[in-house]
């Protein structure tokens, strides 16, 4: 089950699509079964005469593809610049189609796109649960909506991904599906084959304090905690940290929400994390980045670099060596977080010794618990490999 990517960052375009396009056909062949497209800087402009020469020089079964404001190939990461990333590979056996692109609207409702993908679940070839790729433009497309919508339809489909990250306004991103780029909507590329697909999730916090449940909120504002106000658990939660987590604390705070209710204790990969986006001193009330369902268990958590660095070791602990890997990672993540260039993708590559291709994105799509979910701050991944080598 071979794959590869190829990176360019020579200026010409036409130029660096031969180039990327050369090294996929050298190590493949023509026609693998999905393909994956990640362009940034003045490239991103080129994307649709770019996504016309892969189609007709490679041809690949399913071929999608977004803008970026920096991508990711091998063990680099090409930071707010110029660069064309492609990566390819196959799916081992299967008697029929392996792999589909679908093109997704995502309006008036996530509902509208449940033929298509219905269609390509039916239509690929799969030895086990199929697994969904997603890339979609953030402005025009209700991605939580879909997921939420997904995760009840599709219960045994998990969805990985990332949100376009290369223009910071309506119709200037581009997504690819099978050729064609559109600027907005999403491509969405149904696996399968017998390739087993692992998705992992590193979001790159760890827990301060105690959990507690929240026993009155509204919308995303929790007004108390185990019947206290949330500035109050707060203040007594700072008081007993070190100086080097209060000034954590003081550069951001999030908050976990505990995806199963059935566990007893929590560690990491349980909890989904949202910001702290501020709190009524009068009050003691707290507003956070997503909606806080009375009765549900959180704690309060801190991210640097170095818990982001741990996080993201020890999310690839138990993976076992991998052919592909795709990485979709936070555009605040990289030198913007790290001291050194190349973190994640240097990191994935090493563990999973596999062929990785990806970008930084504006919201990483990716499973926690039973569920996927948009995170931020977060690097998601997709390991590829055979029925026999999977974790």
């Amino acid at each position: 089950m071979p794959f590869t990517v190829g990176l360019s960052q020579h200026i010409d375009p036409g130029i660096a699509v031969g180039e990327v396009v050369g090294r996929v056909l050298d190590r493949l062949g023509p026609s693998p079964d999905i393909a994956l497209l990640f362009t940034s800087g003045e490239h991103a402009r080129a994307t649709e005469k770019i996504a016309a020469t892969i189609t007709e020089l490679l041809d690949p079964t399913a071929f999608i593809g977004t803008t970026a404001c920096s991508v990711a190939a091998g063990e680099r990461e090409i930071e707010d610049d110029t660069a064309v990333v492609l990566w390819a590979g196959t799916l081992g056996f299967g008697n029929g189609p392996r792999a589909r692109a679908v093109r997704l609207a995502g309006v008036p409702d996530p509902g509208s796109d449940d033929e298509a993908l219905a269609a390509a679940f039916s239509d690929v070839v799969a030895t086990g649960d199929h697994s969904l790729i997603l890339l979609a433009d953030p402005f025009s497309f209700p991605v939580d909506a879909a997921l939420t919508h997904w995760a009840d339809r599709w219960p045994q489909v998990s969805v990985l991904g990332g949100m376009a990250s290369a223009a910071p306004m309506p119709g200037g991103n581009r997504v690819v599906v099978d050729g064609s780029v559109h600027s907005d909507g999403a491509a969405a590329l149904v696996v399968g084959g017998s390739a087993t697909v692992t998705h992992l999730v590193s979001q790159g916090c760890r827990p301060i304090g105690q959990p507690y449940i929240i026993t009155s909120a509204e919308g995303n504002i929790v007004r108390a905690l185990g019947g206290k106000p949330p500035f109050e658990r707060l203040q007594r939660t700072f008081s007993q940290l070190e100086p080097a987590d209060q000034s954590l604390v003081q550069r951001g705070l999030h908050v976990g929400r505990v995806t199963d209710e059935r566990k007893i204790e929590f560690e990491r990969g349980d909890f989904l994390i949202r910001g702290v986006l501020g709190a009524d001193r009068s009050t003691g009330a707290m507003a956070i980045g997503d909606e806080a369902p009375i009765g549900a268990t959180v704690q309060f958590h801190v991210r640097d670099a170095r818990t982001a660095d741990q996080d993201l070791r020890a999310a690839l602990e138990e993976s076992t060596t991998a052919q592909g890997a795709l990485l979709f990672t936070c555009n605040g993540r990289g030198t913007h977080l790290f001291d050194t260039a190349h973190h994640d993708a240097a990191i994935l590559s090493e563990r999973a010794c596999a062929e990785v291709g990806g970008m930084f994105c504006a919201g990483e799509i990716g499973p926690v618990g039973p569920r996927s979910y948009v995170h931020g701050f977060t690097a998601s991944m997709a390991l590829f490999a055979d029925c026999d080598d999977a974790p």
